[in-house]
């Protein structure tokens, strides 16, 4: 029969103890498992004001709207994206006239979004608030630095949730679903996170101040504009366009995408194992106290 004081010398804890912190690691287990169940695969945050597909996967409003928006600018049709493929599953969602408005909102997502952010803050160890805050959350110099939105009429203006490059304006929620609909040519416009307006001023050219970059110099791998080819000093280089090495490193990613899908699936069989064997340590833990306890 197994003693179970021999045990208590070897862990050097009590069974209690024992008990109390598997209990905990194995809440740590299930948080950060639970956590990747309401993880964007776009933006790999956790979903905010997440769309209900028809597929049933979730998907940000914001992520949906840059698929749109990345779907466009590659294509050559002028006429409005009305589909576009669940990242998940690759089912085909149609849009009617609405867009990603005529979507529903994933409002029971939200509502187990919200009580998972209180429960992480309060839970043992809180592991999943730290492992979100190193990975997800951005720099302190940014994230300290409030970006106004630039079209709001009122005063003072709505924080600013998006800047469009092609505009070089940053924008509100409210002002950039007025400014920005679903259709062309706003759909090839270019949005970002919020940014201020001197990080604007990085996507001019280096050398020539007023020149916009639009070529790629394949010999020093520097975006350029046209000036530095005709009478710069990237004149003699092999360039190439923004688009065709846009494609390149695109494909490059999707490769590097496929092959990170597959370990994540390989990953999560690996989840799934060492969760059983937490709920068996559990089991085991459990009858140990209860051994100890009938031992006294």
């Amino acid at each position: 029969m197994f003693n179970a004081s021999c045990f208590v010398f070897l862990v050097g804890e009590s069974p209690t103890s024992v008990v109390l912190n598997a209990s905990a690691g194995l809440f740590s287990l299930k948080m950060e498992t639970l956590e990747s169940e309401l993880t964007c695969p776009i933006c790999l945050e956790l979903f905010e004001d997440p769309l209900l597909l028809p597929c049933a996967h979730s998907l940000c409003f914001s992520c949906a709207h840059r698929i749109l928006v990345s779907s466009c600018s590659s294509g050559e049709s002028i006429e409005p994206i009305t589909a576009f493929q669940c990242p998940t599953c690759r089912y085909v969602i149609s849009l009617n006239h609405r867009g990603l408005d005529g979507l529903k909102r994933n409002v029971t997502l939200q509502n187990i979004i919200d009580r998972f952010q209180k429960a992480s803050v309060s839970g043992p160890n809180s592991p999943s608030e730290s492992r979100r805050e190193r990975t997800y959350r951005p720099s302190t110099t940014m994230s300290s630095e409030r970006i106004a939105c630039q079209f709001c009429e009122q005063d003072p203006p709505r924080d600013a949730v998006k800047t469009c490059i092609t505009c070089e304006v940053s924008y509100c929620d409210r002002c950039l679903r007025a400014t920005h609909p679903n259709k062309k040519p706003f759909t090839s416009h270019r949005l970002v996170e919020p940014v201020p307006d001197t990080h604007l001023r990085g996507i001019t050219c280096l050398d020539h101040e007023n020149e916009k970059v639009n070529m790629y110099c394949v010999s020093d791998d520097q975006l350029i504009c046209a000036l530095c080819k005709l009478v710069g000093r990237h004149r003699d280089h092999q360039v190439a366009s923004l688009n065709d090495r846009f494609e390149k490193l695109k494909q490059t990613l999707e490769m590097n995408l496929t092959n990170l899908v597959k370990r994540n699936s390989e990953l999560e069989n690996q989840m799934a194992k060492l969760i059983q064997i937490c709920q068996q340590v559990e089991v085991s833990n459990r009858n140990i106290f209860d051994f100890s306890e009938d031992l006294d």
